[in-house]
């Protein structure tokens, strides 16, 4: 059973595997709000993007510059979890 917690919500489409309810019980694996990671370039830094609360994207900034950073969640999307910012 897939456990990812990254792959794109996109609306209107049931998920294959547990839904968001069900990762947060302790017996279910990945616990934790869903995130990303972001490599930045112009810092030589990574950080985790975590997914907002209305649930339409992921949103962070870097650690060391403070760039904002924002990964829309929709239709088209995908299952990658590994991302650089240029």
């Amino acid at each position: 059973m897939d456990q990812r917690d990254y792959i794109v919500d996109i609306a209107g489409m049931t998920p294959p595997g547990p839904t968001d309810a069900d990762r947060t019980k302790p017996d279910a694996g990945a616990v934790g709000r869903p995130w990303i990671a972001v490599h930045y370039k112009c810092c030589r830094t990574y950080a985790r993007l975590y997914r907002n609360a209305a649930g339409d994207a992921y949103v962070g900034h870097c650690p060391k510059c403070g760039a904002k950073t924002r990964a829309a969640i929709g239709p088209g999307g995908t299952d990658q979890r590994f991302f650089t910012a240029e």
